[in-house]
């Protein structure tokens, strides 16, 4: 059985067992459920262990092998088992475990958000004096055609705004990838760690039963694919939502180009959810929005109601 059939198969099956209603928890059973008769429950069971069985074998994997992943990996999916026997519900594991890992760095973060928050009002200063250092070598020697009067002036004007980009970095330590690092140091790592331990419970579902045949939302399992597409469509939702949220406002003059990056980023996340859709777990989609709303959530909230503005000097903007 070919991949792209086990996940037809997967989708096809989730639909026909799983209304549309409810969030978290168990739902009725029986025809008033709209799901599978009373009974038939082992047998939902057993269809997703095949299908995720077939899906490993697939990929060259042996589902029925001894497991032993890599200590970190091992961790987060000890912690999920423990959080869906605790909660009773898989995708309250996913949705509680991305927010402790968010809340366990939030020192990091709240760092970072300042630094990035700084970094809306200190890069246009930060454009304004490259600029003025970059016309002024331009005209070094002359060559603006100013001959020696100019050539004198291009050096003093070079002088000043090289004493004024050293003050600048002096005291505010600037730089333009400022309050990244959380993001590409901890979310980003995190979030490839979590995805390679949900690999290994889908290339070893039995080693994982009751979380991989949990239902959960509409679905028979969060580790097949979303069949109605929904948690997909959501997790690009909430990584527009942050851009939109808390992007930064255009400069001056900016405001045509600012806009076209705008449209670049909605259609680029648009395309994110038909290109991942079939083919990634619903965890994964629910992992990523569940972090891309508590960034949009926690960003906003820092920037509106925590956050000082940092002050612009007067000599930073002094013109010559």
């Amino acid at each position: 059985m070919s991949l792209s059939r086990v996940l037809r198969l997967g989708r096809a099956l989730a639909p026909a067992r799983r209304p549309l209603w409810g969030l978290w928890g168990p739902r009725p059973r029986g025809f008033a459920g709209g799901v599978l008769p009373a009974g038939a429950g082992a047998s939902s069971e057993e269809e997703v262990l095949l299908l995720l069985r077939a899906a490993a074998s697939d990929v060259g994997v042996n589902p029925l092998e001894v497991y032993q992943p890599w200590l970190l990996m091992d961790t987060l999916q000890q912690s999920l088992l423990l959080l869906h026997s605790a909660t009773g519900d898989a995708g309250a594991a996913v949705v509680v475990a991305a927010l402790l890992t968010r809340l366990a760095t939030a020192p990091w973060n709240v760092k970072s958000l300042k630094r990035r928050c700084d970094a809306f009002v200190l890069m246009p200063v930060y454009m304004e004096l490259a600029k003025a250092y970059t016309d002024a070598q331009a005209r070094r020697g002359g060559r603006d055609g100013g001959g020696a009067a100019g050539a004198a002036k291009a050096e003093a004007d070079l002088q000043k705004a090289t004493a004024r980009f050293q003050a600048f970095t002096e005291e505010t330590r600037f730089s333009p990838v400022q309050g990244l690092g959380y993001q590409l140091g901890v979310v980003l790592p995190l979030g490839l760690t979590y995805f390679g331990a949900l690999y290994g419970i889908m290339n070893h579902p039995d080693t994982f039963r009751s979380f991989v045949t949990s239902s959960s939302l509409w679905m028979d399992s969060l580790v097949l694919p979303d069949p109605y597409g929904v948690l997909p469509c959501l997790s690009a939702l909430a990584l527009l939502a942050n851009a939109e949220l808390n992007a930064n406002p255009p400069q001056p003059g900016q405001e045509e180009t600012a806009e076209y990056f705008k449209m670049v980023m909605r259609g680029a996340f648009l395309t994110w959810v038909p290109w991942t859709a079939g083919s990634l777990p619903a965890a994964t989609f629910l992992f990523i929005a569940t972090n891309g709303l508590y960034t949009a959530g926690i960003t906003w909230f820092y920037r509106k109601y925590c956050w000082t503005p940092p002050k612009i000097s007067a000599g930073w903007r002094l013109r010559s």
